[in-house]
């Protein structure tokens, strides 16, 4: 009998282990943050798009012409309303740009003259999607 119940024991024990665990994804929300003094900008476009103030924005574009090559442009605004943006036309920066997705982390850096020194661009799960 002892070896029984050793033995029913050791089945419930590995029937446990073989349930699956649901575990939740990580979730992070990115509110568009301005820093002046530093010249950066960051947000989550998803994170943007489904607040509830109609004042943020964070948003990177190219643009590309046969007389001044191609650019990006980047902008953002806080809930705050304080807007900043920076141009490059450099092709790293630009090919940068053109991998986001629309629900894509943006973090931007410029000089003083307003030239975009960093664009990085992080796709993830843990990114909120954008909203209907």
């Amino acid at each position: 009998m002892k070896r029984f119940n050793q033995a029913l024991g050791m089945s419930a024990a590995l029937m446990l282990l073989a349930v699956p665990v649901a575990y939740a994804g990580s979730k992070t929300a990115f509110p568009v943050s301005i820093n002046t003094a530093s010249r950066t900008a960051y947000g989550a476009m998803g994170t943007v798009r489904n607040s509830a103030d109609a004042v943020q924005s964070i948003y990177c574009r190219t643009f590309a012409d046969t007389a001044a090559g191609e650019s990006v442009r980047c902008f953002a605004t806080n809930a705050a309303g304080v807007n900043v943006s920076c141009v490059s036309f450099s092709p790293v920066l630009v090919r940068s740009v053109q991998s986001a997705s629309d629900s894509a982390y943006l973090y931007f850096a410029w000089d003083a003259s307003g030239v975009c020194q960093t664009i990085d661009v992080l796709k993830g799960s843990h990114l909120e999607p954008k909203s209907p």
